[in-house]
């Protein structure tokens, strides 16, 4: 007897919607049937005339939790992601205390774990000292990111030779550095660096918020240890939405001339960008109104990746089969989760969207589950809504309303693939 049955839907396969049947057992996918195929579960979901997709995976979010969270919390920023199809999570660690310790890490852990609705991973920062590195690979972080700029003395790396030690540090711990590449010169000289340190050190290195055409231009052909990011409003909004909408639109890095927007797009659709992660950076309300110069930036983007990589896939920049690539499986794998998430492959976590293609959504600034309360994108249309999102076979968001209490676990690396 299974659990569960979502009947009536299409999966992707292969780039192609096929009508398929979900089966779930125990939390886990047990099988993907045919229509004709008969089985018999507790609970049958109905999914007719909707596409199934796998929960996204989101490899870059900042819920300001522990010390910021005016801006956001566990509870609100993962509503966002579950609201928005997204049900893994990897938490960024700046933070006040920024997570660089064990006693931070697990301090964070706990506190998630009461609060979170959806799957998550924690990210640790790596500064000047590598100290903690090994620690905290023992504890599960999921990366150990490295800030060439942005962030105070003690935190960010300044020096090669000492860009080149945490490198070495997180290859020798098995993990993935994350580089988050725009130094006090740009994000052009920062990949420069990353990638002229990552020559020496090796390893996996995952560079974030790719933006520009110049950096692009700098990856190597043929590396499998180096990935890299671009964000949804880098896929979408050009320096002119600055420039019409002000502080809600302000961003780090900036948002970028169309030729940028155009080559990003280029680059994901060709496989040289590995996967799409939002930087779902909110602020509070307040602090975007004191203007475009003093106002902070970033904006929540959780909640609204799902509907914008759907307008794309509308819009044949990419396919189906992209969509799950970038934004499902190669973060899952990039980052030591597959095939336990980002996949809906016989025995990984049952976590799964159900999109209704016959109802188009407008984001609205109303709708958004963020403390931010406010997206660039609002009044936006996509060419589908997330209707039901599951968690490991349970709901846990219906027709834009939570359902049930938090249950969001943590998540450790298992193999880096």
């Amino acid at each position: 007897m299974l659990d569960l049955l979502v009947e009536g839907g299409v999966l992707v396969e292969a780039d192609t919607l096929r009508p398929r049947t979900l089966a779930v057992k125990d939390g886990k996918v047990a099988a993907i049937l045919d229509p004709q195929e008969s089985a018999q579960a507790r609970e049958t979901v109905s999914a007719a005339g909707c596409i199934v997709l796998p929960g996204l995976v989101d490899a870059h979010v900042h819920f300001r939790d522990p010390g910021l969270t005016h801006k956001e919390d566990f509870d609100s920023g993962s509503r966002a992601a579950a609201l928005g199809g997204v049900t893994t999570v990897m938490v960024m660690p700046t933070d006040l205390p920024m997570t660089q310790t064990p006693q931070q890490f697990v301090e964070k852990r706990q506190s998630a774990q009461r609060r979170c609705h959806v799957d998550f991973a924690l990210q640790a920062l790596l500064g000047p000292d590598p100290a903690h590195v090994a620690a905290l690979a023992k504890l599960g972080a999921v990366s150990f990111e490295i800030f060439l700029g942005l962030l105070g003395e003690g935190q960010k790396i300044v020096e090669s030779d000492t860009l080149v030690a945490a490198l070495k540090a997180v290859r020798g711990a098995g993990a993935v550095a994350g580089v988050t590449p725009f130094d006090d010169e740009g994000e052009a000289t920062g990949v420069a660096r990353a990638l002229s340190a990552y020559r020496i050190a090796g390893g996996r290195m995952h560079l974030r918020q790719i933006s520009v055409a110049r950096s692009l231009e700098l990856f190597p052909q043929s590396t499998t240890g180096v990935t890299c990011e671009v964000t949804p409003h880098n896929l979408w909004l050009t320096d002119e939405a600055l420039a019409r909408l002000g502080a809600v639109a302000k961003v780090i890095p900036p948002l970028r001339p169309q030729s940028d927007v155009l080559a990003m797009r280029t680059a994901l659709a060709a496989g040289k960008i590995s996967i799409v992660a939002t930087d779902h950076a909110p602020h509070a309300p307040r602090e975007k109104d004191a203007g475009l110069e003093q106002a902070p930036g970033g904006f929540p983007g959780v909640q609204t990746m799902l509907p914008l990589l759907l307008k794309l896939v509308s819009e044949h920049a990419i396919s189906y089969a992209d969509l799950l690539r970038v934004a499902c499986e190669a973060p899952a794998r990039i980052f030591g989760l597959y095939p336990r998430k980002g996949t809906l492959r016989r025995g990984a976590d049952a976590d799964f969207v159900v999109v209704d293609p016959s109802r188009p959504l407008q984001i609205r600034n109303a709708d958004q589950a963020s403390k931010a309360g406010r997206t660039p994108f609002d009044g936006w249309s996509a060419p589908a809504t997330p209707v039901m999102t599951f968690l490991r076979g349970e709901m846990i968001a219906r027709e834009g309303m939570i359902v049930g209490a938090a249950r969001g676990r943590f998540l450790a690396p298992v193999v880096y693939t």
